[in-house]
């Protein structure tokens, strides 16, 4: 499959796969894997919830997961101002010396080098750097699927971990990690080589969207694919990829919320048929992304007091946790020292025992010398 006007470029390139999980991320990396990417092995495997792999290096989701987790923000958090917590450690110097060498190390087997990892969009920045360290450019491909589909998909396989107590609050916190991670993820990657794909339009027609993705981001490997290749695609994508089709009427949250994040992905939509840029539609999402992040200090203000008491309720329960182990060590060294002194019974009597035994045959002796 070769692409009329496609460029050629001797640059090494260090692809990134943005976007909300379950959003066809892992099917565009399978994708451009066989279309001659590089994902770095070992790969992480497939399970129940992708049973034809997520085509994301262990090394990067392991290293990534260490970096959210000394950032205290989880992968769906839809606080704002959780990036500038992953920016901080991004940025450290043995971060940057690490990744960068991970990059340089594998760009000397693949000029095309794909990263994909749901955690990605935390640590774009961190990706830049590293490509631009290793003497490569950085692109950035986004994965997009509506948010209802994404909450609704998320809800089948993940069921309400880390969403909340209620259905409403499980889905809300989805439609509002979703709206976070897409507004940040468009706006911090507005000055360099990007490109968005629609899921469904790669089910439909996975030739058309690589060949733009390509082209937009002057890839060689998947700019002219053989035979071969073409017909491992093709195996690959189903259609019936897309299992969940939610709609808005379907999730339970604000609507505020729930408008904000149409409008979204209305903008996006745009951007995905524009080649990635749009004044426009750019200006439409700097105005959401100020009335999120409004809204969300806004409701950190009004739940000032739930958070509170759960801080309040997370002290009680560090304490009753160490009061438990307290009182546990106390009966296990009472156990232990019960036991000593069992032992120390038990062993008295045969001591004496010896020892009369001993007396009774120095005085035998005694006699029988007599």
């Amino acid at each position: 499959m070769t692409t009329p006007g496609s460029p050629a470029t001797s640059t090494a390139k260090v692809v990134v796969v943005a976007g909300s999980g379950r959003s066809g991320t892992s099917t565009i990396a399978g994708v451009l894997k066989s279309a001659g990417l590089l994902i770095p092995p070992p790969e992480v495997p497939g399970n129940r919830t992708n049973p034809r792999g997520f085509f994301e290096p262990k090394w990067a989701v392991e290293f990534q997961t260490k970096l959210l987790r000394r950032s205290s923000v989880v992968l769906t958090d839809s606080r704002p101002a959780a990036f500038d917590e992953t920016a901080k450690v991004a940025a450290e110097p043995e971060v940057r010396e690490e990744v960068g060498a991970w990059v340089r190390q594998h760009l000397a087997q693949s000029r095309e080098l794909l990263v994909k990892d749901p955690r990605d969009s935390w640590f774009l920045p961190m990706w830049r750097t590293a490509a631009t360290d290793a003497g490569a450019e950085v692109a950035f491909l986004t994965m997009l699927r509506h948010p209802a589909e994404v909450v609704g998909s998320k809800d089948k396989y993940y069921k309400n971990t880390n969403a909340g107590e209620s259905p409403r609050q499980a889905q809300t916190t989805r439609v509002a990690s979703w709206l976070n991670v897409a507004l940040f993820t468009e706006a911090t990657t507005r000055d360099a080589s990007r490109t968005f794909v629609v899921y469904e339009d790669l089910l439909a027609d996975w030739r058309g969207q690589v060949a733009r993705v390509a082209a937009e981001l002057e890839l060689t490997g998947p700019a002219d694919l053989s035979e071969a290749q073409q017909a491992e695609i093709d195996e690959f994508v189903d259609p019936d990829l897309r299992r969940v089709r939610t709609e808005w009427s379907d999730i339970d949250c604000p609507d505020e919320v729930r408008e904000m994040a149409q409008e979204v992905w209305d903008q996006l939509l745009v951007l995905a048929g524009s080649g990635g840029f749009d004044d426009e539609a750019q200006a439409r999402l700097d105005v959401v992304r100020e009335r999120y992040v409004s809204m969300y200090v806004d409701a950190e203000a009004l739940a000032q007091s739930s958070a509170e008491e759960a801080r309040r309720a997370g002290a009680r329960n560090a304490r009753r946790k160490l009061l438990k182990e307290q009182r546990q060590q106390a009966r296990q060294e009472a156990q232990r020292t019960a036991r000593q002194q069992d032992r120390r019974a038990a062993a008295a009597p045969t001591g004496a025992v010896a020892r009369a035994r001993s007396v009774a045959g120095r005085v035998k002796r005694r006699l029988r010398s007599r």
